[in-house]
C-alpha cells in the first residue's frame, strides 16, 4: 500500500517544489524586466504581463490540490486518485504558456531570417498541434476524473502533446542558432560578441524546454502505471514563460557599476539609512538589441546594423 501512496503523492509534491522555486525565478525576472526595460514597446510589456497572470492561475491551481491531498484530504486514497483541478493546471495552463513561448520564438526567427516564412510557420503549425493535443489532454484528465483511470486509458492526446511540444523546441532551437551563425560577420567584433551571447542563451533555453518535454514523455510512456511524470509536467509551463523573460533581460546585466561608466538606464533602491548608496544595479548593458530589432552601440553611431 505504501508504495502505491508513494506513486500517487510523491511526484504530486516534487513538482510543486519546483513549480513554486520556478514561479519565484519568473517574479524575479518580471521585476528586472519591468525595471530594467521601461522603453520596451507595449506588445512586449503585455505579453510579459500575460505570461505572468497564466502562471500565477496555474500556482493557484496546483497549490490548491497540493493542499487537497497533503492537508484536508490526506491518508484518504481516493482523495489522492482524484484528478481535482489538475486537468487544467498541467496540459491546458502548460500547453498555453508553450504556444506563447513558441510563437515568440517563431517570431523572433522570422525577424533574423529576413522574412523566411517557412520555418516560421511550420513552428506556428506545430505549436497549433501542441496547443490543441494539451487542451485535448486536459479534457481526457477531466472526464477521466481519476489518475488510476486515466494511466490505462487512450494515452494519443498526451503523448502528442508532449511529442509536437518537444519538436517544436528542437527546431527552434536549431533553426535560430542557423540564422545568427548566418549573420555573424566578422569584421564586426562587437556584433559578433552580442550574437554569441543570444545564440547562447537561445540554445540553453530552448534544449532545456525539449528535454523537460521528452523526459516528460519518457516517463508517461515508461510508467504507465505510475505519475512520476507529473513531477516535471506540473512545471513544464514554467519552463517556457522563464525561457521568455531570460530571453527579454538577457540584455541587461546585473552587478557592480563603476564610477566612470554610464548607462542607458539604472535602477537601484537609493541610499541607506547611513548614506551609503547600495552597489548593487539593474543596468542595461551598451550593447543591446533594441526593440526595432536594431543592433546599437552608445558609441556614437552603429558598430553594425544587424536584424535580429
Amino acid at each position: 500500500m505504501s508504495s502505491e501512496v508513494e506513486k500517487l503523492t510523491l511526484p504530486v509534491f516534487m513538482g510543486t517544489l519546483l513549480n513554486w522555486a520556478l514561479f519565484g525565478v519568473l517574479v524575479v525576472q518580471v521585476w528586472i524586466y519591468y525595471t530594467a526595460f521601461p522603453r520596451d514597446r507595449t506588445l512586449t510589456k503585455i505579453l510579459v504581463a500575460v505570461v505572468l497572470l497564466i502562471e500565477i492561475l496555474g500556482t493557484l491551481g496546483n497549490t490548491r490540490d497540493t493542499i487537497r491531498i497533503f492537508g484536508a484530504g490526506w491518508g484518504d486514497i481516493a482523495v489522492l486518485d482524484d484528478v481535482g483541478w489538475a486537468w487544467f493546471s498541467v496540459p491546458i495552463i502548460g500547453s498555453i504558456s508553450a504556444a506563447i513561448g513558441q510563437s515568440f520564438f517563431a517570431w523572433r526567427i522570422y525577424i533574423i531570417g529576413n522574412g523566411n516564412l517557412y520555418i516560421p510557420v511550420a513552428i506556428i503549425a506545430i505549436t497549433l498541434c501542441q496547443l490543441g493535443a494539451g487542451i485535448w489532454t486536459g479534457v481526457e484528465i477531466c472526464l477521466a476524473e481519476r489518475f488510476s483511470e486515466l494511466q490505462f486509458t487512450n494515452v494519443t492526446a498526451t503523448a502528442l502533446w508532449l511529442a509536437s511540444t518537444s519538436a517544436c523546441d528542437l527546431i527552434i532551437v536549431s533553426s535560430t542558432v542557423f540564422y545568427l551563425r548566418r549573420a555573424s560577420k566578422p569584421e564586426f567584433k562587437k556584433t559578433k560578441a552580442v550574437l554569441s551571447r543570444i545564440i547562447m542563451v537561445t540554445v540553453e533555453t530552448g534544449l532545456l524546454c525539449a528535454l523537460f518535454a521528452i523526459f516528460d514523455l519518457y516517463l508517461f510512456a515508461t510508467y504507465k502505471g505510475a505519475n512520476y511524470h507529473l513531477a516535471l509536467c506540473i512545471e513544464l509551463s514554467k519552463i517556457y514563460s522563464n525561457s521568455i523573460l531570460l530571453i527579454f533581460n538577457s540584455r541587461a546585466h546585473i552587478g557592480h557599476t563603476p564610477p566612470n561608466e554610464t548607462t542607458r538606464y539604472t535602477s537601484s533602491d537609493g541610499p541607506f539609512r547611513s548614506g551609503t548608496r547600495i552597489p548593487i544595479q539593474v543596468q542595461v548593458e551598451l550593447n543591446r538589441i533594441t526593440s526595432d530589432s536594431t543592433l546599437h552601440t552608445d558609441s556614437g553611431g552603429y558598430e553594425g546594423k544587424l536584424e535580429v
